[in-house]
């Protein structure tokens, strides 16, 4: 797995957004409000995440169900993390989590890239 490496203009400025494509991506068919639970691969430390269309997807480190899109408030800390669709893709830290869980509010696919 290739470490995540951050692009670097010709004056050695880093260029945001700007990562080396990863050696190990996934892309998930999703349904709508149909979650699924992709393993987290053996020493990934970062995952980025990307959406097709402007579909939003909750996404939460470390479960393996009981994952929905939110239709009342949650309030005591638990809520999933929205990313929304249109702004993109999205880089986080995996935290030795072995899964993590994703849903979306529509029909899409979701791309997971992983970097250690």
């Amino acid at each position: 797995m290739l470490r995540i490496a951050q692009g670097l203009d010709v004056f050695n400025n880093p260029l945001l957004g700007a990562w080396q494509q990863a050696d190990t991506i996934n892309v998930y068919v999703m349904a709508a409000n149909t979650a699924q639970y992709p393993a987290v691969p053996a020493g990934a430390n970062f995952v980025l995440i990307a959406v097709s269309g402007a579909n939003d997807v909750y996404m939460q480190l470390g479960i393996t169900a009981g994952l929905a899109v939110p239709a009342s408030n949650i309030t005591n800390g638990t809520a999933p993390e929205l990313l929304p669709g249109s702004a993109g893709p999205y880089l986080r830290q995996t935290k030795g989590a072995t899964t993590l869980g994703i849903v979306t509010t529509a029909a899409c696919n979701v791309m997971l890239a992983y970097f250690s």
